[in-house]
């Protein structure tokens, strides 16, 4: 989740550390997570913001890391449609949901549906 939520944040350009903070509590409270978890996404997020990964970049390693451990993970319909839902939500986070976003959100409902 972290790479996806650090590609919607990316998507509108600049990363605020309000939005990293409200990423991390929608992430808790979507996927009932740990606090070991919340330090992972934390973790991710913070390397690809480091690495200043693009956009597309990131957005495709968070799909190979979904296709990769698609097998751990219970994909079903509930499931994915709680990762849109915390795409969007993130991206609603703050201010107006941007083109770019919305397109990112787009494309991600299509990717979704091959696992």
């Amino acid at each position: 989740m972290g790479s996806l939520a650090y590609s919607i944040a990316k998507a509108d350009g600049a990363i605020q550390s309000e939005e990293k903070e409200t990423i991390k509590n929608l992430a808790q409270k979507e996927f009932q997570l740990g606090d070991g978890d919340i330090e992972w996404i934390d973790q991710m997020f913070n390397k690809l913001e480091k690495a200043n990964i693009p956009l597309e970049e990131a957005y495709n390693y968070a799909l190979d890391t979904l296709e990769a451990n698609r097998f751990h993970f219970d994909f079903t319909q509930s499931m994915k449609s709680k990762c849109i839902s915390f795409m969007e939500r993130v991206a609603e986070a703050f201010n107006e949901t941007s083109v770019e976003e919305r397109s990112i959100i787009s494309r991600f409902k299509k990717d979704v549906q091959r696992f």
